[in-house]
């Protein structure tokens, strides 16, 4: 195996799996949650301190995982590779490892419960990740608007991914209308040393204090669209399963 095809398949697993171990004074929310899509989706998040999980309402369940896509939703040839997890406490769906752009990580605190589930096309991609995130009153909206803000921010950035270099350019796209009271979209075009192209689309609704999020990964292609296609499945799932999305 050549230099080129290595790195590639190294720097395909770096963007596909990583996980994640949480702490919760609940005794049944210690839980993993592996994540992928955006490079290590899932980065390592452990506490000593207690974790203090939003207060959840009558009628509200801490387990997510009722809103998340399932195989029958997403496109023919997709396995998959996390089976969807539950978590309360701080989860890094947002990047974790962009030292070039810390904003890419708004979407979880201590107080957040969320679910996630990762879909995958083969080793190469893309990768689909679905997760859905609960926010304490009034704090989603602005975790929404740091991703938002992260266009301005982090035009263009670059650092090592699985010891190949990446020089990342963030520009916004257009989601579907109508998803949502705030809806943001993103998209991550890498270029490597390699001469890979690395391509994320990002999809994040906003729905009173839920924040669904929806990232494709592809490594050497271009982007499938696949989250944007999804987003208003999605947004519809969650409507139906959870009260107050």
């Amino acid at each position: 195996m050549n230099r080129r095809n290595g790195a590639a398949l190294l720097l395909a697993g770096t963007l596909a799996v990583s996980s994640l171990a949480g702490c919760s004074t609940r005794a049944d929310a210690e839980t993993g949650l592996r994540l992928t899509g955006v490079a290590r989706l899932a980065a390592a998040s452990q506490s000593a301190a207690p974790v203090i999980v939003a207060p959840t309402s009558a009628g509200v369940s801490d387990d997510l995982r009722q809103a998340l896509l399932g195989a029958g939703d997403v496109p023919g040839g997709f396995t998959t590779i996390n089976v969807a997890s539950s978590h309360n406490g701080k989860v890094s769906i947002g990047g974790g490892s962009f030292p070039g752009c810390p904003a890419l990580e708004p979407m979880t605190t201590d107080e957040t419960v969320s679910a996630a589930v990762t879909y995958a096309r083969g080793a190469m991609g893309p990768y689909l990740t679905h997760a859905v995130v609960r926010f304490p009153a009034g704090q989603a909206t602005e975790a929404v608007q740091q991703l938002r803000g992260t266009v301005e921010g982090c035009k263009s950035f670059a650092q090592q991914l699985a010891g190949v270099s990446v020089t990342f350019t963030l520009t916004a796209t257009q989601p579907p209308a109508g998803l949502g009271e705030e809806t943001v979209g993103l998209r991550m075009t890498g270029g490597t040393d390699i001469g890979i192209a690395v391509t994320a689309d990002i999809v994040a609704i906003r729905r009173g204090d839920y924040v669904i999020w929806l990232n494709d990964t592809n490594i050497g292609t271009d982007s499938a669209g696949i989250a944007q296609t999804l987003a208003p499945a999605a947004a519809k799932r969650c409507a139906a399963t959870l009260k107050g999305c």
